[in-house]
């Protein structure tokens, strides 16, 4: 591990070299990668490892090697598993953020042996201008909860912490106004591209109560054959997989139900609904989660 962190450092200071950190190249992928995002709880992670567990995609965990922050190499080496040699190579000879996210790209499928890479970030969903740019013919997968129920959830996480290789529980209580901001932002930052035809978005309770015509339907905009593996998602091994990979989110591993659906209606006070319909009541109406600001 202090190998792994050695050279990661290295690397970031490696001098005279922009390639692999320059945001603004004139780089353009041909790759049809698939990038996943959405608001943070609303199932992205279930998404990715559904994704992963079919036999022409690879979907490791979060790489955050989208985002437009400094490159950690060190931490893609130590989530991924990867050859170190053939990263920092990689990383080295780059022209751009962009041209190496594809060759990460293709180390990350010879590696398990599969054909199409795909990236899961919450925060991708903010960023869509320069995916789009930068990835023009690339699929984006938008993961999209009922707003209530988001805010819910990001109110108690994270739940755990890590400390000695197992989880310890946390006493998570944040503020409802940011929870609800969060969701808001994140839908906020997705209305240019409801329409764009690299757009699709997966509602998570249509996922969780019938995983095989969501999933169908989402393999067919993603032009991928069905596979019965991604309705086993949580008995399938993968190079990428592994609870301790998890700890936020151990239901992922789990077989998919519904009992995170509708969480508001027994977590929500009267003033958590008054302030849900102050930031974000319109929002929820124009998403087809509520008729109006009566609930």
């Amino acid at each position: 591990m202090q190998a792994i962190a050695k050279l990661g450092q290295l690397l970031r200071v490696y001098s005279g070299h922009l390639g692999a950190d320059d945001l603004d190249a004139a780089y353009s992928s041909r790759e049809n990668h698939i990038i996943i995002g959405g608001c943070g709880r609303s199932g992205t992670t279930l998404v990715r490892v559904i994704l992963d567990s079919h036999r022409n995609i690879c979907c490791g965990p979060e790489s955050e090697i989208l985002l437009p922050d400094s490159l950690d190499i060190g931490k893609l080496l130590s989530k991924f598993k990867l050859d170190p040699q053939l990263l920092s190579e990689a990383y080295r000879t780059s022209q751009s953020r962009a041209h190496f996210i594809d060759r990460f790209a293709e180390i990350c499928c010879a590696a398990t042996g599969k054909q199409r890479w795909a990236e899961k970030t919450p925060r991708n969903i903010l960023h869509l201008d320069y995916l789009f740019d930068k990835f023009p013919v690339s699929q984006f997968v938008h993961v999209l909860r009922d707003g209530r129920d988001v805010a819910c959830s990001l109110r108690t996480h994270p739940r755990h912490r890590v400390e000695n290789g197992k989880l310890v529980p946390l006493n998570t209580w944040k503020p409802m106004e940011a929870c609800v901001a969060r969701w808001r932002e994140s839908m906020l930052a997705t209305r240019p591209y409801w329409s764009d035809p690299r757009f699709y978005t997966v509602r998570y309770e249509e996922l969780v109560a019938d995983p095989r015509t969501a999933v169908a339907k989402l393999l067919q905009f993603l032009g991928e054959d069905w596979d019965e593996a991604v309705l086993a998602h949580h008995e399938v091994e993968s190079d990428f997989r592994d609870a301790t990979a998890f700890p936020q989110n151990p239901e992922a591993l789990e077989p998919i139900g519904t009992q995170a659906v509708a969480r508001w209606q027994r977590d929500m006070t009267d003033e958590d609904k008054k302030t849900f319909k102050e930031i974000a009541g319109e929002l929820l109406i124009e998403s087809g989660y509520a008729s109006d600001n009566d609930w």
